[in-house]
């Protein structure tokens, strides 16, 4: 329980720099051109090297084990959202339906959910953070861009994939476990210190985003209300009695289900706009999903006894 204040506490300042994102943008002094500049420097350079950061100490077999265990039952889960998500959503009209899956299987597990995993678990939260974002990447760059674009080409997915700067990074950070590399203590201090900028970064990135959104119209949209619950609760307490079921230990499980407690992703708006899809109601979701996500996701970490 002491843990969990301790969360909520951390949680409510993250979404106070939400707050300052929001202002700044409102005022003009983030506009578009800055925002993307912003969320760039984050995925190229500031995340990778936060996860880089992470991959550092002394490897035992237990952890390598915990990793193995966060790839192979990440994919079970991933393909058992894709199905749950596309049966549960299946009422949702056609224009908004293809947002309100992608919401279902995909959470904001990268600049959320590696900021509270960092609060929960330290730096070993990061590291197998990263491994699920591994697998989250692989799927939301095949399956997930095809909700928006029938005729992208498999050349282009796969460029996508592992020429992102957070893949590389992971895939540095395995060999570096593998053949028991240590990371130069001058690099892991500049690592660190770098990739510390994540986080608040990260939160006025989507304070920025998120004043593209019209709040009277979210209230008045039932279907948001519905996503929101699916998103927060309802899929991550499924995965939960899934793995529990399948006598997954503690931390493997609770990594799983903590990432996919996230609000949705803020990818699904930029992915709506750059395909064609409708942008606004992907807006929507990721905005109302992040403002309730402020009372599940310590009710989640509560839940899990940690």
């Amino acid at each position: 329980m002491m843990k969990s204040l301790i969360v909520f506490r951390q949680i409510i300042i993250l979404f106070l720099i939400i707050g300052v994102g929001y202002y700044a943008s409102k005022k003009g002094i983030i506009d578009e051109k800055m925002n993307k500049g912003l969320s760039d420097f984050i995925v190229r350079i500031t995340l990778p090297l936060l996860i880089l950061s992470s991959f550092k100490g002394n490897y035992s077999p237990d952890m390598m084990s915990i990793i193995i265990k966060i790839l192979v039952f990440t994919v079970l889960i991933f393909i058992f959202s894709i199905i749950i998500s596309n049966l549960l959503n299946i009422k949702i009209s056609w224009g908004k339906k293809s947002i309100a899956v992608f919401t279902g299987i995909f959470s904001n597990c990268g600049f959320i959910g590696f900021s509270i995993l960092n609060i929960v678990y330290g730096q070993k939260g990061i590291l197998y953070a990263s491994i699920f974002n591994l697998v989250y990447n692989l799927f939301v760059w095949t399956f997930g861009v095809r909700f928006f674009a029938k005729k992208t080409t498999d050349e282009n997915i796969l460029k996508k994939i592992f020429m992102n700067p957070n893949i590389i990074s992971v895939l540095i950070g395995l060999i570096l476990i593998v053949f028991s590399i240590s990371i130069p203590p001058i690099f892991e201090n500049f690592c660190t210190v770098v990739g510390g900028m994540t986080t608040p970064l990260s939160m006025i990135v989507i304070g920025s985003i998120l004043t593209q959104v019209e709040i009277k119209e979210i209230f008045k949209d039932f279907s948001l209300y519905y996503i929101s619950l699916l998103r927060l609760l309802i899929i991550p307490f499924l995965i939960y009695l899934i793995l529990t079921l399948l006598k997954v230990d503690n931390l493997v499980k609770s990594i799983i289900v903590i990432s996919e407690a996230m609000p949705a992703a803020t990818l699904c708006p930029i992915l709506a706009q750059s395909y064609g899809g409708n942008v606004k109601y992907a807006s929507q979701a990721v905005f109302i999903t992040t403002l309730v996500s402020i009372i599940t996701i310590p009710l989640v970490i509560t839940l899990l006894n940690i």
